[in-house]
């Protein structure tokens, strides 16, 4: 049952120098490993025989990348596999986890169980992933993706991989992307939504792409200021131009839907958009108390996990889509992409679109000049 694919491929689309070749590996053994953890934890073998199992599924590249994405060095220990492989097995054997003993692993549990008590879904999805035609779905969310990216900025070649996970639904790191098998969407029928599934390809490949610069600062404080400004880069510019979200200040740059949304997601956008003012003030706050000395590289962390990358979409995703939506609708791609590769001229750029705009210049949106000497 296990299947991995390798697929080769040379995407026109992608504005590629002659000879250049997409190569991606396809990998979706973890959902068929897991798959037979679940099926044992619901038969009469011991713990430790389904110990034995978790433990090898636990040890493949899928796993190993998604360790590394839960625990960067910005939350390292934000999940432990430890904690990870026992709230699985408290499936079978309640003892091993409880709930309040990692906040990650408590919103994954859901997922979960609702896989352990329904394994003939997990099957019957498996079977239309197994099915899908993979290498085409990557080829045009590649393409979707590198059409908003400087051309100095190509997406490499990668891993791809689907794995029951119960977090994050998508994310990338080093090389790496991964999408989470319990939240792949599904259309009216049950079926698989392979437009959604190609969506979320197409984010992820601009994250993989997007290299954003790293100068030298002398001052420690303009260090630390970029370091937080920076959050605001790639999740900005995936969600206003990948995704086509709408905003406040900035509506939809294109006509048509808006791509990686539920209902759940549109109404927190809808919230961010009615507390837009407020957001700004937040961000022009936390900047300065980055200038005055009061946060430390620590409480800068802090702040990003509690309240800027908070939740399903974090207000970083609609404050950094307003503020490059900005400059787009005022100066289009050319100056778009210059601020992709130069974030540290972010803020003047922006407030420059804004005049340029002539729209909502009272203060709520546009940012205090002292900001404007900063980097």
């Amino acid at each position: 049952m296990k299947k991995i694919i390798f697929i080769s491929f040379f995407c026109l689309s992608l504005n590629t120098p002659n000879g250049f070749a997409q190569k991606v590996e396809t990998d979706i053994t973890a959902c068929t490993g897991m798959l037979t953890v679940l099926e044992q934890l619901q038969s009469d073998l011991p713990k430790q025989a389904i110990e034995k199992t978790l433990d090898s599924v636990l040890l493949t590249r899928p796993y190993k990348v998604m360790f590394e994405h839960y625990n960067r060095d910005w939350r390292p220990n934000h999940l432990p596999k430890e904690i990870f492989k026992r709230m699985i097995l408290s499936l079978k054997f309640p003892s091993q986890y409880k709930l309040g003993d990692n906040q990650r692993a408590d919103a994954m549990f859901p997922y979960w169980k609702n896989a352990f008590d329904n394994i003939e879904t997990f099957k019957k999805n498996l079977s239309m992933l197994e099915e899908a035609a993979l290498d085409e779905m990557i080829q045009e969310g590649v393409s979707n993706a590198q059409k908003w990216l400087p051309k100095s900025m190509k997406i490499p070649d990668f891993y791809f991989f689907v794995h029951p996970n119960g977090g994050s639904n998508a994310f990338a790191i080093n090389g790496n992307q991964g999408y989470d098998f319990f939240q792949l969407k599904t259309d009216v029928n049950g079926n698989i939504d392979i437009q959604s599934l190609v969506d979320l390809i197409a984010h992820e490949s601009h994250h993989l792409g997007l290299k954003v610069s790293a100068p030298e600062f002398k001052n420690p404080k303009d260090s630390l200021g970029y370091s937080f400004l920076q959050i605001f880069v790639a999740e900005g510019t995936a969600s206003k131009f990948v995704d086509n979200m709408p905003g406040g200040f900035v509506d939809k740059i294109s006509e048509g839907r808006s791509k990686n949304t539920d209902a759940e997601i549109m109404e927190i956008w809808r919230g961010y958009t009615l507390k837009e003012s407020e957001l700004f003030n937040a961000f022009e706050g936390d900047m300065k108390a980055i200038y005055d000395g009061t946060y430390s590289q620590k409480d800068v962390r802090e702040r990003m996990l509690t309240f800027w990358l908070q939740g399903k979409k974090g207000r970083a995703y609609f404050l950094g889509a307003e503020l490059f939506g900005a400059i787009y609708k005022a100066f289009g791609k050319r100056e778009l992409f210059y601020v992709m590769e130069h974030p540290r001229f972010l803020l003047k750029y922006y407030n420059k679109a804004v005049r340029q705009l002539n729209e909502r210049t009272d203060g709520k949106i546009l940012l205090s000049d002292w900001l404007m000497e900063i980097l």
